[in-house]
């Protein structure tokens, strides 16, 4: 445990402040997603980084800002997992000793921190408060005396069998690599990789991914109800699938759902899209198919409130929603992604935003992807080019991290 320094008079005095929420527009988030030993999502990573040149804003305060801004006047659940909160360039203030958040909320502490003693007493303060923290490592030296104090360790895979508390993964830059580092022992993987394929060779759509492409072409189309049904009907699984989302606490009015009709209809055309991108996880065999779904429903949702927060029609947002939800779509089904969309007819914007980056959602598809990517040369795609302003889009990221984790949590 730490020798505390006493608390100066100065200390005292800063103690008094209490952290204050502030708009996110000098903030430069990055999201990524924590995946655990058992291959599915656990929680998410954000790194923050001060964007202001005029003036810092408190780290307590852009925290507390970002805690209720996953929730927005309570209109989404606060997420389930593990939250990593990461600052990368601002350092702690006197208001953190009384800052509180969810237990499930974590701070990550870097080691060069440990070497301050003000820091270290308010660092110390905080946790007295309940907040719990992780020490990120960039190399294998463990400082065994200061272990007490975490709940975790972030840094290199290598960490895991002298750590002697759980390890979160930094460097799993492949599948080969996340799938060494949980085999070493690491608690989880941050920032699963996307890019790889699933599996090294394509393989055909069962017939439940067919049914759910039907379905997108269908309602894309406006079908009638009837056409679904149909569909639902020659898959029991997606049958089964379906009537357990219409009886869940989200859509349940009533008595008990019972007829695929009625699931419909409760449920909605373009809030079953949302839904059939969970389903399509469920229908595949790949065992590393959930944090891919997990990214593809953080960027739909993003999207859609980007759409919204620039003034854009629901129905454009809805359109917006399905191109980051099918933004790996190659990935999740195997398939190349032109012969995917030329399948489900989906509209001009749509396929021309996820084949050539180009038409009315591009910009919006480039900033969200500019969300999940390193370094500070990204954030004119991000914060620059998107249409929104930057407190919007920080603020659509951590409501898309709350939608998506609610989604999941049902299946």
């Amino acid at each position: 445990m730490f020798d505390l320094p006493p608390r100066s008079t100065d200390d005292q005095a800063g103690d008094d402040a209490t952290p204050e929420p502030v708009t996110l527009d000098t903030l430069a988030l990055r999201w990524q997603v924590i995946v655990g030993r058992d291959r599915r999502p656990s929680g998410v990573r954000l790194e923050l980084r001060d964007r202001s040149t005029v003036r810092r804003v408190p780290l307590s305060a852009l925290l507390e800002s970002i805690v209720r801004g996953f929730v927005p006047e309570d209109s989404l659940p606060f997420p389930h997992g593990l939250v990593l909160l990461a600052p990368l360039d601002t350092a702690v203030d006197a208001a953190m000793a009384r800052w509180t958040a969810p237990r499930n909320v974590l701070l990550e502490i870097p080691a060069a921190a440990l070497e301050d003693e003000a820091r270290v007493r308010i660092l110390f303060d905080s946790r007295q408060k309940g907040i719990r923290q992780a020490l990120r490592l960039s190399d294998t030296r463990v400082p065994k005396e200061r272990l007490p104090f975490f709940q975790y360790l972030v840094g290199p895979a290598a960490l895991a069998p002298q750590a002697g508390i759980p390890v979160l993964a930094l460097d799993a830059g492949d599948l080969a690599r996340a799938d060494a580092a949980l085999a070493a022992g690491v608690h989880g993987v941050v920032g699963w990789p996307v890019g790889d394929p699933v599996e090294d060779k394509a393989r055909d759509l069962s017939p439940s991914q067919r049914a759910i492409f039907e379905l997108v072409r269908l309602i894309q189309g406006d079908a009638e109800i009837r056409a679904l049904e149909k569909v639902f009907e020659a898959e029991p699984l997606l049958a089964y699938m379906l009537l357990t989302l219409a009886n869940s606490v989200a859509f349940r009015r009533g008595a008990p759902t019972a007829s695929l009709r009625h699931a419909v209809l409760s449920i909605g055309y373009q809030r079953l899209i949302k839904w059939l991108v969970l389903i399509l996880a469920i229908s595949s065999k790949g065992g590393r198919i959930a944090p891919l779904i997990f990214t593809t429903l953080v960027r739909g949702y993003c999207m859609e409130n980007l759409l919204l927060a620039t003034g854009r029609p629901r129905a454009d947002a809805d359109e917006a929603f399905i191109v980051g939800a099918f933004s790996l779509l190659d990935k999740i089904t195997g398939q190349p992604l032109a012969d995917l969309l030329g399948e489900v007819g989906l509209p001009d914007g749509v396929v021309d935003a996820l084949l050539k980056r180009e038409g009315p959602y591009a910009s919006f598809l480039d900033a969200v992807l500019g969300l999940e990517a390193d370094g500070a040369q990204r954030d004119d795609a991000v914060y620059g080019s998107c249409p929104a302003d930057p407190d919007a889009i920080n603020r659509s990221l951590l409501q898309a991290i709350s939608a998506a984790d609610a989604m999941l949590a049902l299946i």
